[in-house]
């Protein structure tokens, strides 16, 4: 029996990094970014107005209030920067658009700033003066210092600043810094192949149907390619199998051939007459890197190397222990195949004092709460048994309870995980 992390080390170990590819921006979405990627650009690429108002120059020392300005001109989003003429014909030539402490621009929310105006003063912080249907001067109502309401260029990104670090995943904001700097393709990691196999003749996959005496409905095929699509994986097929050696070896050759860089099977893997999973793979010539493992729930976890380097994991047929194998040994493997390091748990105490079994970590369903002094606490649930999925409908997280101790303390620190990956991203 292998400890948990010594199992975690010869899983990294066998990690083939995933190869790269650029795609579309529209295509990235969802995808893994395969590498560092800096801004190609400046953003906001001109100092532009952060309100409708008037831009005029205030200097170091302001602008008193009542001071009357004449208005040159104005100009809205999508006008180039006006440099002699008005941004839409409202000026006329020779104006001095480097603008004197008396002149002012009438300015839209995102326009371009006219050169050497200093500060925009908002609409409803002047009083405006009209002739023919045109903005001639304002009054200022308050006292107007310098640099405010400006945009400046760069003051989001700079040429060179960092916009996708390694590993990181592609999601709606990542999608909106991307296509404001103007990037339109993405280099991002290849999405790997998964294949799902639920063993045991007891399982119905058709929810229509009734159920036979000794019949249970497969929970752990629908959970798994959900758990995996969610981690950004292609599920290449997903099948429910009999306790039959050779139609799973078939159905794993099948996976291999098809290009899966993961296969699951479900099942099978205890000790008992019909679990077959471990002499089965050793006849497809795959390695056994571990086989029963210090934790609880999933002690009969296996991991296996098949030929070709695709990665087995023969997780327990009850639910939790499948949901633990998933989430605490399937989910560090899709880390270090791209490039991220081991995840870190976030400390927090425990509410109650827990017996465990001394030499096993454990895995329990959890909720972190906040006490009346403002501070995290994480709770453990009740319902613990591996069977039992109610419980997990009310699971925030998962409270980690170290090896080596037969009991862990109130007030404890211990390690908290998020239910299906990291409880804040890695950046």
């Amino acid at each position: 029996m292998i400890s948990y992390l010594d199992a975690l080390r010869l899983l990294q170990a066998e990690a083939r990094p995933l190869s790269r590819e650029e795609v579309s921006l529209e295509e990235a979405a969802g995808r893994f970014s395969s590498g560092d990627l800096p801004s190609p650009t400046t953003l906001p690429p001109f100092p532009n107005s952060a309100m409708d108002g008037f831009a005029l120059v205030a200097g170091a020392a302001g602008l008193p209030t009542g001071t009357t300005l004449r208005v040159v001109g104005r100009v809205a989003a999508g006008d180039g920067p006006p440099r002699g003429l008005g941004g839409r014909g409202d000026v006329t030539q020779g104006d001095d658009v480097e603008g004197g402490t008396r002149q002012a621009w009438e300015i839209m929310t995102g326009a371009p700033v006219p050169s050497g105006l200093d500060t925009v003063v908002p609409v409803e912080r002047v009083e405006v003066r009209e002739e023919g249907g045109r903005v001639t001067s304002i009054r200022l109502l308050d006292e107007e210092p310098a640099g405010r309401n400006i945009r400046p260029a760069g003051a989001d990104f700079l040429p060179g600043d960092p916009v996708l670090a390694p590993g990181r995943r592609i999601g709606p904001v990542e999608v909106m810094a991307l296509a404001a700097l103007g990037v339109g393709r993405v280099p991002v990691l290849e999405v790997p192949g998964a294949a799902i196999l639920s063993t045991g003749p007891e399982l119905v996959d058709d929810p229509r149907l009734p159920l036979p005496p000794g019949g249970i409905r497969n929970s752990n095929g629908p959970f798994l390619a959900r758990a995996l699509e969610h981690e950004g994986v292609h599920v290449l097929s997903r099948k429910t199998l009999g306790d039959d050696e050779a139609p799973f070896r078939r159905e794993v050759e099948a996976a291999v051939e098809a290009g899966a860089r993961l296969v699951i099977s479900t099942g099978a893997v205890s000790m008992g007459r019909y679990d077959f999973v471990p002499e089965a793979l050793e006849g497809l010539g795959a390695r056994i890197l571990f086989h029963r493992a210090a934790i609880r729930p999933g002690k009969p976890i296996l991991a296996a190397v098949l030929p070709g380097g695709a990665i087995h994991f023969g997780l327990p047929g009850n639910p939790i222990s499948a949901a633990v194998g998933f989430r605490f040994f399937v989910h560090p493997l899709l880390r270090a195949l791209r490039g991220l390091g081991p995840e870190r748990g976030w400390p927090m105490p425990l509410g109650e004092t827990r017996r465990k079994p001394l030499p096993f970590r454990q895995f329990l369903k959890a909720r972190v709460e906040i006490t009346a002094s403002g501070s995290p606490r994480v709770d453990v649930l009740p319902g613990q048994e591996s069977f039992r999925i109610a419980p997990m409908l009310r699971t925030q997280a998962w409270a980690v309870l170290p090896e080596g101790r037969a009991e862990v303390e109130e007030g404890s620190m211990v390690e908290v995980f998020g239910m299906s990956g990291p409880i804040l991203p890695d950046f």
